[in-house]
C-alpha cells in the first residue's frame, strides 16, 4: 500500500499582486470575446443543427462566467478611498477651528477600479464642503444644545445594481431661503421661477455652476466652483448626486455610482432606420400603445406631448425628432415607449421598434463626438455594425424634459388634475382562465410573466414553479375559486391555458410571494371604485364597477390560506 500524501498545513498567501495593465488587457480581451459571442449567437438563430446550437449555448455560458470572473478581478473595496478621508477631515477641522468625528461604514463595498479613481476627487470635495460649510464651530453648537464635536458619517452600500455613497453631517443644514436669495442675487433664476420652485428644487441649486452659499471666499470654499464639478464628474461615469437637508439638523449628500463601465446590459432599440443601445440601469418599464390609444392617449400640455401612465403625466421624447433622423412613423401607427429615469425624473422615449436585450462592450467616443450630450459611448453589435449608446440624462436635457419650467408645469398639472392615491386605486385587470373580469392592487404585483407549461410542477398537493432561485407556489385562480365553491379537497391544477404558455402574475403581499395563473392580462388602470357591492362567493373581497364593467376583486389571502395543506384535507 502506497503511503498517503501528507497535506501541507502551512499558511499560504491567498492573494497575489498583478499589474493593472495586465488586468486592463485581460478585460479588453474578454470584451472582444463577448462581441464574438454575440455575433455567434446572432448567426445561430438561422441554424437548426442541435449539436451546433448546444455548443453555442455552452460557449455562451462559459463566456458569461469568464466575464463575471474577470470583472471581479477589477473590483476593489471602496474603503481604499474612504480610508484616506479621516486624515483630511482631521487636518481641515483643525484649520477651521472645529471638532469633527468621522464614522465610516461599508468599506468592504466593491467598485470597479476605474470608478474608484474617478470618484476620489468628487468625494473629497463633498467631505471638505461638509466640514467647512455644514458643521458649525464648537461655540455655536454648544449654544444650540448640540455636542461641541460634530459628526460626519460616510456610508457605502449596494442598491439596485449601483453603489450608493452617503455623506451625512449633523451640522446646521441648508436654509432654502438663503439658497433662493443667493441664486436671485447671482441672476441664476428669476423671481417668477423661484416662486414656483419646491424646497427640493431650491436645494438642488447648489449644483448650479457659479453658485455658492459662502459669505466670504476662503482657501477652502466660496469661489463658486466645486459642487457643479462634482455633479458633472459623477454624471460622466453614469452616476448621480442629490441632496437632502433639514435646517438645524444636518445635510445628506447621496451619490449613485454604477458598479462598472466596461460591459453593461442594454436594451437595443431602433429609430429612423438606426439602432441604439440604452443602459438597463436607466430603464423603468416598456409601454406599447395600439393605434387607438396612440391617437387618443397622447395629450399636449404647454406644447409638450405627454401620456397619462397610471394617473401620472409622463413627458414624451421622440428619438427620431431629437436626433433629426428620418421619421418613419405615420399618424395612427402604434407607439413603443421606453420609460427611462433621468435625474430622478421619469420620461418616455418613443422609438420605432424595441429589438432585444444583450450585454454590450461600451467603447469611448472620439473627441469629435464627446460634446454631444445625447450619447455616452458606442458598442459593436453582433453583425459588426456600430450602435451608439444613448445617455438618458443628456437626452432629457437636450429635450428640456428635466429643465426648469417644463418639469414644474408638468408637476403642477399632475397635482391639479391627476388622481391622488386616496381618490384613485392603481389596479391590474385580468381575465381568469374560466372567463370573466377580475382585479388585484397593482402595488402588490411584482412581475408579469409568461412561462412554458412544462415549468409548472406538483409538489405534494401544491402547484409550484422554480422562479429566480426560489420555489414559487402557484394558484390557478379559476380552479381555486371553483374548489372553494364546492368545498372540494385536494386541489387539481388541471390545464392552466389552452396554449403552451401560461400567464402568471407574481403577487407579493409583503409576507408571502405567490404566482397567480390567469387567462389574459387586460389592462393597468386607475379607478376611484365609486360603485361597490358585496362579494357573492368565497375568494372574492368585493365587486366594483371599473371602467364601466363589473369586476371582481380577488381575495388573494383567502386563496393562499385555502391552498395550505391543512385546508386540503377532506372535511367531515
Amino acid at each position: 500500500m502506497e503511503p498517503t500524501e501528507k497535506v501541507s498545513t502551512h499558511v499560504v498567501d491567498a492573494a497575489i499582486r498583478v499589474d493593472v495593465g495586465l488586468l486592463d488587457k485581460l478585460m479588453m480581451l474578454v470584451g472582444e470575446l463577448v462581441l464574438a459571442r454575440n455575433q455567434i449567437l446572432q448567426h445561430s438563430q438561422s441554424h437548426e443543427d442541435s449539436g451546433f446550437l448546444g455548443a453555442v449555448q455552452q460557449l455562451n455560458l462559459l463566456t458569461t462566467e469568464l466575464q463575471t470572473s474577470v470583472m471581479k478581478t477589477r473590483m476593489q473595496p471602496i474603503g481604499n478611498v474612504l480610508s484616506k478621508f479621516p486624515r483630511i477631515v482631521r487636518d481641515l477641522s483643525v484649520a477651521c477651528g472645529k471638532q469633527v468625528r468621522v464614522e465610516i461604514d461599508g468599506q468592504e463595498t466593491e467598485l470597479d477600479k476605474t470608478l474608484i479613481e474617478a470618484i476620489r476627487d468628487p468625494l473629497t470635495h463633498l467631505i471638505r464642503n461638509a466640514v467647512d460649510h455644514g458643521i458649525e464651530p464648537p461655540a455655536v453648537r454648544k449654544a444650540q444644545g448640540k455636542s461641541e464635536e460634530g459628526r460626519l458619517k460616510l456610508v457605502a452600500f449596494h442598491e439596485g445594481g449601483k453603489v450608493i455613497v452617503e455623506i451625512s453631517d449633523d451640522g446646521g443644514g441648508i436654509d432654502e431661503t438663503k439658497v433662493r436669495d443667493k441664486a436671485l442675487k447671482a441672476n441664476l433664476i428669476t423671481a417668477e421661477v423661484a416662486a414656483r420652485m419646491t424646497r427640493q428644487d431650491l436645494l438642488r441649486l447648489i449644483f448650479v455652476p457659479g453658485f455658492s452659499t459662502a459669505d466670504r471666499v476662503t482657501q477652502f470654499s466660496g469661489r463658486g466652483v466645486g459642487m457643479d464639478v462634482v455633479r458633472t464628474n459623477l454624471e460622466r461615469i453614469g452616476g448621480t448626486v442629490d441632496v437632502e437637508s433639514t435646517p438645524g439638523q444636518g445635510t445628506t449628500i447621496r451619490t449613485k455610482i454604477p458598479l462598472t463601465l466596461a460591459i453593461i446590459p442594454a436594451l437595443i432599440v431602433a429609430s429612423g432606420g438606426e439602432r441604439y443601445a440604452i443602459p438597463q440601469v436607466n430603464l423603468l418599464e416598456l409601454v406599447w400603445l395600439d393605434a387607438e390609444h396612440a391617437q387618443h392617449g397622447i395629450e399636449r400640455l404647454h406644447g409638450v406631448p405627454v401620456y397619462r401612465l397610471r394617473g401620472k403625466l409622463l413627458p414624451l421624447v421622440f428619438l427620431d425628432e431629437q436626433l433629426q433622423l428620418a421619421v418613419l412613423r405615420k399618424e395612427g401607427d402604434e407607439l413603443n415607449i421606453v420609460v427611462l429615469q433621468a435625474d430622478e425624473r421619469p420620461f418616455g422615449l418613443v422609438v420605432d421598434a424595441i429589438r432585444d436585450t444583450e450585454e454590450i462592450v461600451v467603447k469611448p467616443l472620439q473627441k469629435q463626438l464627446k460634446g454631444i450630450a445625447a450619447f455616452s459611448g458606442a458598442a459593436i453589435m453582433g453583425d459588426g455594425r456600430v450602435a451608439l449608446v444613448l445617455d438618458p440624462v443628456g437626452l432629457a436635457q437636450r429635450a428640456s424634459v428635466i429643465s426648469g419650467a417644463r418639469c414644474r408645469a408638468l408637476g403642477e398639472q399632475e397635482i391639479s388634475t391627476g388622481p391622488t392615491e386616496i381618490e384613485s386605486h392603481a389596479l391590474l385587470l385580468f381575465a381568469p382562465t374560466a372567463g370573466g373580469r377580475m382585479a388585484v392592487p397593482l402595488a402588490h404585483v411584482a412581475r408579469l410573466e409568461e412561462v412554458p407549461r412544462s415549468r409548472l410542477e406538483l409538489l405534494g398537493e401544491r402547484l409550484v414553479m422554480q422562479y429566480r432561485g426560489e420555489i414559487l407556489p402557484i394558484i390557478d385562480i379559476s380552479a381555486e375559486l371553483a374548489a372553494l365553491a364546492v368545498r372540494s379537497s385536494p386541489f387539481d391544477p388541471g390545464p392552466a391555458s389552452p396554449s403552451d404558455l401560461v400567464s402568471v402574475v407574481v403577487y407579493d403581499s409583503g409576507a408571502e410571494r405567490i404566482g397567480l395563473i390567469v387567462g389574459a392580462i387586460l389592462d393597468i388602470v386607475n379607478d376611484p371604485l365609486a360603485v361597490r357591492a358585496l362579494a357573492n362567493r368565497d375568494g372574492v373581497l368585493f365587486t366594483a364597477v371599473v371602467h364601466d364593467q363589473v369586476t371582481e376583486f380577488v381575495d388573494v389571502a383567502a386563496l393562499i390560506e385555502a391552498t395550505k395543506p391543512h385546508h386540503l384535507q377532506p372535511t367531515n
